[in-house]
């Protein structure tokens, strides 16, 4: 039943979707994958993707992240997660709860995944954009100085991105990811005052050092709990202070949730991109988990609201847009094209189905079409309405010039044109 109602709120075909990865476009789709959330107990999932019924208390296989890069509508995946910065070098120690990676025997205990490597390139193959999110809700991953934090940037650069052409373990081998994602929950509380050295340090690697194969489009994206500002990032978001090309908002566990109706502030985030983002074309994804059973502590939002909730983010975007471009003082954006939200991040690929995310890359391309057409006819409006007034007021000026005994009975005649045919648009 859940699916006949997308299916007729969306009216957009599957077939149409293709892999090429659009960091503007508004309608992407993100994955978290690596920690198999749903494995205890194991589950079924319902027909309608909403009811999870635990069947028996045991581990289940992680489906292979192929899997879910052979689905079209999936644009994004990110590798979770990064759990430990190993000792002051700080050596970012890969968390997979997978069979596809095996410990090494050094320091920290470094996993190696040559499979998992191959499924990378196969993904990105396609045109996905995999990350890899440093963080999670344990301890481990703390930076305390500003040389920790350019440590810990040189290593995830050298360790998973394009650097290490010194004997570093790389758990991928020669395959480079696009790019890192900080889901920063430790400590609890209390301000990273030197995750944006790290950003810094990370982006001026990617700028002057070219990847190992060549690579220069790397990306850097958040997690941040949707209270504004999140505690832990607020020194890397506030005043313009660190790049990020992304924001995989977590509007869970949290009171800000789209269950909240009154307490959802997309537009708070809305308005940093506006005014206090480095980036000025940051995009903005709306996370959610995939299933009651993903956010614990509350939050989960079933696909047809969530998808009503992101299409009026969409259209609230767009229509600030507007304005936002037309030289307001504070403007941050250098594109009349661009609008934040950026789609949708699920919590985590375990909870999903093809037919789930299908729909909602079919909601979303569905809700932006809309709001396209929509922003059209106003702007057509607008211009005709300035063209009308325009015409008027040059046939003002051409009566003074040359007298208002003949000229103005013209002009008269043109604007009672210009109404009449607006009546007759009407």
């Amino acid at each position: 039943m859940l699916l006949r109602r997308l299916a007729l709120f969306t009216f957009i075909p599957r077939y149409i979707y293709v892999s090429a990865f659009d960091l503007q476009a508004t309608n992407n789709v993100a994955l978290y994958w690596g920690q198999n959330s749903a494995r205890k107990p194991t589950s079924t999932i319902s027909p309608t993707y909403l009811i999870l019924t635990p069947t028996k208390p045991e581990l289940t296989p992680q489906p292979p992240l192929k899997s879910y890069c052979t689905r079209p509508e999936i644009d994004i995946i990110i590798l979770s997660f990064i759990a430990t910065l190993y000792s002051a070098e700080k050596i970012p120690i890969l968390n997979h709860v997978t069979e596809q990676c095996s410990p090494t025997n050094t320091p920290g205990g470094q996993v190696v995944c040559p499979e998992l490597a191959m499924e990378i390139e196969y993904c990105r193959g396609l045109g996905k954009k995999v990350l890899v999110s440093l963080g999670g809700a344990t301890a481990g991953y703390e930076i305390g100085s500003e040389v920790e934090a350019v440590n810990a940037a040189n290593q995830v650069w050298n360790t998973y991105l394009g650097g290490a052409k010194d004997g570093t373990i790389r758990p991928f081998g020669e395959v480079e990811l696009d790019g890192i994602d900080l889901d920063l929950e430790s400590p609890s509380g209390q301000e990273g005052l030197y995750w944006p050295i790290f950003i810094e340090t990370i982006r001026s690697l990617y700028q002057t050092q070219p990847g190992r194969n060549g690579k220069t489009d790397y990306l850097i994206s958040a997690s941040p709990q949707c209270v504004y500002p999140d505690v832990i990032l607020s020194p890397a978001l506030r005043d313009k202070r660190s790049w990020f090309d992304m924001l995989f908002i977590q509007f869970y566990n949290n009171i800000c949730a789209p269950t909240n109706p009154t307490s959802f502030n997309f537009n708070e985030w809305a308005e940093w991109a506006r005014s206090s983002s480095l980036n000025p074309n940051v995009k903005l994804f709306i996370g959610s988990p995939a299933s009651p059973a993903a956010a614990p502590s509350g939050g989960f939002t079933p696909l047809e609201t969530l998808l009503e909730i992101s299409s009026e983010s969409m259209e609230d975007c767009e229509a600030a847009r507007v304005f936002w471009n037309s030289g307001a003082s504070g403007t941050n954006s250098t594109s009349s094209g661009y609008n934040p939200f950026g789609g949708i991040a699920f919590w985590d690929a375990s909870w999903t189905s093809a037919e789930y995310t299908a729909a909602t890359k079919a909601g979303l391309t569905g809700s932006w079409e809309r709001v396209k057409a929509r922003n059209q006819f106003f702007k057509r409006q607008e211009f005709e309405s300035k063209q009308a007034e325009g015409e008027a007021e040059s046939a003002a000026e051409r009566g003074k010039s040359r007298g208002t005994s003949s000229t103005g009975a013209r002009a008269s005649r043109r604007r009672h044109t210009i109404r009449r045919r607006h009546r007759h648009r009407r």
